[in-house]
């Protein structure tokens, strides 16, 4: 899994008044919402549900790396590392 700074949230703040708003539009009719683009996409989906939530190989080499004592798990080390990514000078 990799993280990106490039968060968009999903929330955007109201920049006009409710009584100049447009009314919402119809959804569109459910064939229109299958196009056969989409169908990829499903696919992809489908198997990212047939994923497990957790990868054990993975947690088990992160324990091996701890008990090896290749990860820090000095808390001002992270501290700092935590400081210097959401800066974004963590290149």
């Amino acid at each position: 899994m990799e993280i990106s700074r490039h968060f968009k949230p999903a929330l955007t703040p109201a920049t006009e008044a409710s009584s100049t708003r447009q009314p919402a539009a119809r959804p569109a009719p459910e064939s229109a919402m299958r196009q056969p683009e989409s169908l990829p996409l499903e696919q992809m989906h489908d198997a990212l549900r047939a994923m497990p939530d957790i990868d054990l190989e993975r947690v088990a080499a992160i324990k091996q790396a701890l008990q090896r004592g290749e990860i820090s798990t000095d808390p001002a080390e992270l501290a700092g590392s935590m400081l210097a990514y959401h800066r974004g000078s963590d290149a």
